[in-house]
């Protein structure tokens, strides 16, 4: 609509008032497109809170020490994935470039957690971590039960439980273009 008017208008003006404007223009729809619209995907996707952590427990998938529930005094990471799902599997090597640049923070747990949604099974998602080669902990929500209690509906899905078990952070969806996702969660688990 914009090109439109310009093209209407451009015989009515000079050469330079119609680069100037071309140049606006571009600035503009630049700015829109690289800050404003990923700010606002960023802000509508995460919620800060405090409340408490529902009770949930997980199955374990992976070999080795796997969280299934919140623990007093660490941090939960729960990466609710499908194995199904592009958004997720686009997702997971920024989750594990987080859980590798906090390697060293005991205090910090991470799980991959799949439910029945998609036809997902505990078998599907060791396959799938197996082909996949995921470093992270695999552990399975029989029913979507945590899942549907953290208020998620959709998929990929993270919650943060801090150390006292207070839900601190949910977020649906990934967006490929948010490139400070893994900086920012980062600093996030960071300052808590």
């Amino acid at each position: 609509m914009t090109a439109l008017g310009l093209f209407l208008v451009t015989p009515r003006l000079g050469s330079r008032e119609t680069i100037s404007g071309i140049v606006v223009l571009l600035a503009v729809s630049a700015w829109y497109c690289v800050s404003y619209i990923p700010g606002q995907m960023k802000h509508a996707m995460n919620h800060f809170g405090e409340d408490v952590a529902p009770a949930f427990t997980f199955q374990t998938v992976s070999d080795g020490a796997v969280p299934t529930t919140a623990r007093s005094g660490k941090i939960l990471v729960i990466d609710f994935f499908g194995t199904w799902c592009p958004p997720c599997i686009a997702e997971l090597p920024e989750i594990s470039h987080v859980r590798a640049g906090l390697k060293d923070r005991r205090d910090i747990e991470f799980v991959v957690v799949a439910t029945n949604s998609g036809g997902d099974t505990p078998e599907r998602l060791r396959s799938f971590g197996r082909l996949w080669h995921v470093t992270l902990p695999l552990a399975f929500d029989r029913g979507g039960k945590a899942h549907a209690a953290f208020g998620l509906s959709g998929f990929p899905g993270i919650v943060v439980i801090d150390r006292t078990g207070r839900v601190r952070l949910t977020r649906e969806g990934y967006n490929s273009s948010e490139t400070s996702f893994s900086s920012d969660l980062t600093q996030f688990l960071e300052s808590l």
